[in-house]
């Protein structure tokens, strides 16, 4: 509706009664006719009478401009009133959670999903800091620490950054998450402030779908690798039943050494030792990963990974070389899982070259660090990898292998599980075959 054009009509018609009365009360007073003399005279005898009459101009054009500011005055809460319900539908329906925090930590607004991933209603958390109301306490600190940074400086490494943490649910129990924090300017009160928009997106259930793939994959290496172990096994087996037979052998004939049988006792202990260790390696891979993260010596599962595999690995006559740099760089992660990946890359070098007219069987581990970061490469001679499956060796279910000895799991889970430590897998070709990279953060 045009309000100027209405408001001026309004005022128009307000001046010609104004007129009218002061026309009405000029001729009465001078007890005239309504004639045009009489008006003519009337104007003449009282000139304010001329005045009035400017009024349907005077009051058009004033409440043209009332309607003009009414219009705008009308425009603008049209358009708050539309952002605000935009607003409220965003929040109401927006499927991740959504958390708004001025520049001390505080919660502004919440949205439904909010309620429903944290547990506490709207007025429960707006006016309280979150940190302190849904962080677990071992994010506390850090996450103080950022706003005190961010106050100070202007300046923030996670904002605009995709990080996963967990949160604790009002119940008690801790939620999965995967949280954006975006920075922005907004105008209260005449100022401008800094507030912060954080968007929840709850992961539980990829986690346990990624967890579920990462122990099938692992269920599968155990499988693929079930000729090692029954080869490791054999020979501490063999060790203990040649120590028994000797034995027996010399209380057949009726000369006990108790030196001798206690060599061969000693001997069947150590072996029997030796299987247990194997076995329990076997259990604790098949194990699903703990949840709790530890600081790890790369190097220590390379050489641990190579204790299952490495005899077979001699008998299809590959050598493996070991190249461990003297700084210690650590990684944080679990143990079990950066041993799957180790095993993985183990496994394909070893059908590559197993498939390549190589006379030369090598594969080459490196673990060295760096100032920020630890590297584990894995090389190999078996003639790389065809130019067009090589963007797509990390892609689910894609295999370059025969049909039937291979599942295309094996490096798409590696590259997830390297990815969920904050790290990055790469493979390339070198002039004898190929070679990946594992890039992971460095921690003390």
């Amino acid at each position: 509706m045009n309000y100027a054009l209405k408001y001026s009509l309004l005022g128009m018609f307000f001046g010609w009664f104004f007129v009218g009365a002061a026309w009405f009360f000029g001729l009465h007073y001078v007890d005239g006719m309504p004639t045009f003399a009489s008006i003519i005279q009337m104007h003449v005898d009282n000139p304010v009478i001329g005045i009035v009459d400017t009024a349907p101009v005077v009051l058009g054009i004033s409440f043209y401009f009332l309607g003009s500011a009414y219009q705008s005055l009308y425009a603008k809460n049209k358009e708050s009133e539309d952002n605000s319900a935009r607003f409220n539908a965003l929040m109401n329906s927006a499927f991740d959670a959504i958390v708004i925090m001025d520049q001390r930590g505080v919660v502004v607004d919440i949205s439904r999903a909010a309620e429903t991933i944290l547990g506490y209603e709207r007025q429960d958390v707006i006016g309280k800091k979150l940190s302190t109301l849904v962080f677990p306490s071992r994010y506390q600190g850090d996450t103080d620490h950022g706003l005190n940074i961010f106050t100070q400086t202007a300046e923030s490494p996670t904002i605009g950054q995709r990080l996963e943490v967990e949160v604790v649910h009002r119940d008690g129990h801790e939620v999965s998450v995967e949280v954006a924090i975006e920075k922005h300017r907004v105008l209260a009160d005449g100022q401008a402030n800094s507030a912060f928009v954080g968007f929840i997106h709850d992961i539980t259930a990829r986690k346990a779908t990624a967890a579920q793939i990462i122990q099938a994959s692992k269920l599968a290496t155990l499988g693929e690798m079930a000729t090692s172990v029954a080869h490791e096994l054999n020979q501490p087996l063999s060790v203990i039943r040649m120590a028994a037979g000797f034995g027996r052998k010399k209380l057949a004939e009726g000369v006990v050494d108790p030196e001798y049988l206690e060599n061969k006792l000693e001997k069947i202990e150590a072996q029997t030792l030796r299987a247990a260790v194997i076995i329990d390696h076997m259990r604790m891979f098949g194990r699903k990963a703990n949840e709790d993260l530890e600081a790890i010596d790369p190097r220590t599962i390379v050489l641990r990974a190579l204790d299952l595999v490495g005899g077979p690995l001699r008998l299809a006559q590959i050598e493996v070389v070991t190249e461990f740099a003297e700084d210690r760089g650590l990684v944080l992660g679990h143990p079990i899982q950066i041993e799957q990946v180790i095993l993985n890359l183990i496994a394909n070098a070893r059908d590559a070259m197993d498939e390549s007219d190589s006379e030369s069987k090598i594969i080459t581990l490196r673990v060295f660090a760096a100032e920020q970061s630890v590297y584990i490469v894995a090389e190999d001679t078996g003639g790389g990898i065809p130019e067009d499956a090589l963007q797509r060796v990390f892609e689910p279910f894609y295999t370059t292998k025969e049909m039937g000895k291979g599942t295309g799991l094996g490096l798409s889970v590696s590259y997830g599980i390297v990815r969920d430590m904050n790290g990055a897998i790469a493979a390339e070709n070198t002039e004898a075959g190929a070679r990946f990279t594992i890039t992971l953060p460095r921690v003390n």
